[in-house]
């Protein structure tokens, strides 16, 4: 199960003390991938060891999505430059629930050329508790028409109840061709199996010291 594992360390109160501590917990559990704020992508990415099979991951967007896309732009060309090799970025609701309902597909077209160029990961974080179903549909498939390589249900920044039914329908929403991040905060090792037994790729935590 650990190679299905992403720790998170995106606190604001979260020291470099705790950045280190998550990157050693990620390395001797052999855990997917570590994802941390971009302030801190450049020193972890110094002595992350090229043998590593773990990912190091940062948020653009985080936790609203609602920054302009030039933006979101410059953040995920630093956070390239820094040595991310996994952007995670947070969809616009604001502009997907107004008149500007087309641009989230705009934005993630344009990021998802910038991120393969580098051969990076692309990962499209929805706020699943804005949507209803028919809504959330569409984004998945805005999601996966643009080029993203992973799906995730929520941020984690709202700390809401795991919810195993929602987390399960999320997975059955999303389309076969991306791949599926559930935030897993909260849920039981039954819970882990059963996620896994529904074809989801990733279960994310936060990293507790």
């Amino acid at each position: 199960m650990n190679h299905a594992i992403e720790l998170s360390v995106l606190s604001p109160m979260a020291s470099v003390e705790s950045m280190i501590d998550a990157f050693e917990a990620v390395q001797q559990n052999g855990f997917a991938t570590l994802t941390v704020p971009p302030f801190w992508v450049k020193k972890l990415h110094r002595d992350w060891p090229e043998s590593a099979q773990a990912i190091l991951s940062t948020v653009i967007g985080y936790p609203l999505g609602y920054q302009r896309t030039e933006t979101k732009q410059t953040e995920t060309e630093c956070a390239l430059n820094d040595g991310a090799r996994e952007i995670q970025v947070v969809m616009n609701t604001s502009a997907w629930f107004s008149n500007s309902n087309g641009w989230p597909k705009v934005e993630f077209a344009k990021l998802a050329k910038l991120i393969h160029q580098r051969e990076a990961i692309f990962t499209v974080i929805i706020e699943t508790d804005f949507f209803d179903e028919s809504n959330l549909l569409r984004a998945l498939k805005t999601a996966a028409d643009a080029g993203a390589d992973y799906v995730q249900n929520t941020t984690g920044f709202f700390q809401k109840p795991f919810d195993l039914a929602k987390a399960v329908r999320f997975k059955q929403l999303t389309p076969a061709r991306v791949g599926c991040k559930i935030w897993a905060e909260g849920a039981t090792n039954e819970d882990f199996t059963k996620l896994l037994e529904h074809g989801a790729e990733r279960l994310c935590l936060p990293f507790r010291s």
